[in-house]
């Protein structure tokens, strides 16, 4: 009997720290939807216009966007509703720039940027070839690029809180990464691709690199890359307006 209790007592210990350990938190698209033939071609005109950022192509570009263009706004934080402001009816473009282009100060010696062509820019940039649509509950019947993200509400804030970070500081990666055991080391632990990950900048570390861990406790380091991602999107939504399809929203954060 003695000897059955200890043995119990080992394997408890044994197990019990997989079965304390969190899951995984993992990044998905919400609410999917095919766009069908004429949205495609609608978006990829309107792509071909807006990606090269041209004054000369900015009311070629207008003429894609419906009378009457809703907005909606939020902070910073992913997990916050969306507000409606107010809804566009002309100088469109002006519109989308002050709801989703990030705006510096200027010297007041020159112009003013022009921040239509980086809305333009933008704009492609959401309803690039290979984009996910999606359904957003504000705007019924539109479909909208990039479809929002889904993800464990309730089990990211607390994976945010165990760092005293918020949901916007989270991160993840569109395809797997690597976290190497140490600075020198060329192996690691590989984690998978949309992974929600929590990253810091230790006074000690080199510059460019990173601490990185996973809900789960994947722990290691990484150098700085460019194709990390937050839980904040902005969208741009469709919706058809006498037989074809027009924008007919912006949604926009933190601006």
């Amino acid at each position: 009997m003695k000897y059955t209790a200890t043995l119990l007592a080992t394997l408890l210990l044994t197990v019990a720290p997989a079965m304390v350990r969190a899951a995984e938190l993992k990044v998905a698209y919400a609410d999917v939807v095919q766009p069908d033939a004429g949205l495609l071609k609608s978006v990829s005109q309107l792509r071909t216009l807006a990606a090269p950022g041209s004054k000369k192509n900015i009311a070629k570009v207008e003429a894609f966007f419906a009378p009457e263009v809703k907005v909606f706004s939020r902070s910073l934080d992913p997990f916050q509703p969306w507000h409606p402001i107010d809804s566009l009816k002309g100088k469109y473009l002006d519109g989308v720039a002050n709801a989703i282009v990030e705006q510096g100060e200027y010297e007041p010696d020159r112009p003013a940027p022009d921040y239509r062509l980086d809305a333009m820019k933008q704009i492609a940039g959401l309803i690039s070839a290979d984009a996910t649509y999606g359904s957003l509950p504000e705007m019924p019947g539109a479909v909208c690029a990039p479809a929002a993200y889904e993800v464990d509400r309730k089990a990211s804030l607390a994976f945010a809180k165990r760092f005293n970070l918020d949901a916007y500081s989270l991160r993840f990666f569109p395809q797997e990464v690597v976290f190497a055991n140490n600075l020198k080391s060329k192996i690691g632990k590989t984690v998978p691709a949309n992974t929600l990950i929590m990253f810091d900048y230790h006074p000690e570390l080199p510059e460019g690199w990173g601490y990185y861990e996973t809900a789960g406790g994947v722990k290691g380091y990484m150098k700085d890359r460019d194709d990390t991602l937050g839980l904040s999107q902005h969208h741009i939504c469709f919706s058809r307006v006498a037989g074809r399809y027009k924008v007919s929203a912006i949604f926009g954060y933190g601006l």
